[in-house]
């Protein structure tokens, strides 16, 4: 999560499959008409979240400091949102609003993931069946390990790659140890899961998530895909210096199955509820996504034994999802950060309680943890994300 950068293109090759990649491409060009969201009546407005001054003080004074001149919470309690709070605004001149799409980086991987989980419940794949005969990255075409993932290998990042092929010295992708072997947060494994499972049932991946995910869950104002029905509700990117970047504009038709998620507080708490719930999944399966397949308590850079108080149990990867486990309650949560954004989406699912903090800002991700200490006294897993950005960021970065 502290680095999901993503990368200008994304090379294209499905093996063996020409012609399926000739009827994506096509399809790429009504993929609009699929993914754009019905409008709906507008619902109940939902309350502010209570805050008192000294928090309100602390938060103005965060988003001053750490340059972010948006950022928007969301509270929910057993199981239900019960609270926003908008700061700033979108654009210049532009206040935040319930209708403000924050675009939330690698919290995308959760969305993802949980569309892999419901085509699983349907029996339209497999979690353990492999992505080759469908996909094959150009790049490790040549290496027969290649034939080793699975989603479940995606989803638990153990494939093997770093996050995007621009970490290697030659910018191609290749395997650093065999997949299933050892965990490395890989977005790239996110991009070759979807390429994969759109060659094999033969449409576009953007197309399937909102068949799957957003319209099943009313989430109107969520897009895997950046289309033109999102001007005048997206959040405008910032620069180093928080100020709005004047010249930015949507890649119309660009998505990033890791990255690049647009959506508003509201949307992402549909989500988080749906998945509290196991909607639309069965109990085994709903198991199966919170146990830890990948476990971080030693890892050389997500570790907490010994050093952070409480380390949670289990702490690791599930299926796509960061679990977090204390005092018996399961936390199950996906943050994101990039150039401009940042963003931390989790719920518990003993006590239903759980946050949204979107932020816009070059340092979002050093702002959203003090912001989710402010709002939500009684989480206990922002010690390690601390510890962890201690290991890599300064205040000045």
């Amino acid at each position: 999560m502290l680095n999901t950068a993503r990368p200008s293109t994304w090379p294209g090759k499905v093996k063996n499959h020409f012609m399926k990649q000739i009827f994506l491409l096509l399809a790429a060009f009504v993929v609009a008409a699929c993914t754009q969201p019905t409008p709906q009546q507008a619902p109940e407005p939902i309350s502010d979240i209570p805050l008192g001054e000294n928090q309100e003080t602390a938060i103005s004074n965060l988003m001053e400091t750490h340059k972010a001149p948006s950022l928007a919470i969301g509270i929910i309690k057993n199981g239900v949102l019960t609270g926003t709070r908008y700061f700033g605004e979108q654009a210049p001149g532009v206040p935040l609003s319930a209708q403000s799409m924050f675009n939330t980086a690698s919290v995308h991987k959760a969305i993802t993931a949980e569309t892999v989980i419901r085509l699983v419940e349907k029996g339209l794949i497999n979690l353990d069946e492999p992505l080759s005969p469908h996909y094959v990255h150009p790049d490790i075409a040549a290496d027969p390990r290649h034939e080793k993932l699975t989603p479940r290998i995606v989803l638990t990042h153990k494939t093997g790659f770093r996050n995007w092929p621009y970490e290697y010295d030659d910018g191609k992708l290749a395997f650093d140890n065999d997949p299933g072997e050892a965990y490395g947060y890989s977005g790239i494994g996110f991009m070759i899961l979807a390429r994969a499972i759109e060659a094999k049932l033969e449409k576009p991946w953007p197309q399937i998530v909102r068949e799957e995910i957003y319209n099943p869950l009313g989430m109107v104002e969520a897009t895997t895909i950046q289309e033109p029905w999102m001007a005048g509700n997206y959040v405008i990117p910032v620069d180093e210096k928080g100020a709005f970047k004047t010249d930015f504009e949507l890649a119309y038709g660009y998505w990033n199955a890791a990255d690049d998620l647009y959506i508003t507080v509201k949307d992402m708490a549909k989500f988080l509820i749906a998945v509290l719930k196991n909607q639309g999944i069965s109990d085994a399966l709903a198991a199966e996504r919170i146990r830890v397949q990948s476990d971080l308590t030693n890892n050389p850079i997500w570790g907490c034994d010994g050093v952070v108080d409480p380390c949670p149990a289990p702490y690791g990867h599930g299926l796509g999802w960061f679990v977090f486990g204390y005092d018996g309650n399961i936390n199950v949560q996906h943050g994101g950060n990039d150039r401009s954004e940042a963003a931390i989406a989790y719920i518990e699912l003993q006590t239903g309680d759980g946050a949204i903090v979107f932020v816009n800002s070059p340092q979002g991700v050093l702002l959203w943890p003090k912001v989710v200490e402010i709002v939500d006294e009684q989480q206990q897993f922002t010690p390690v994300f601390n510890h962890i950005i201690a290991k890599f960021l300064t205040p000045e970065e």
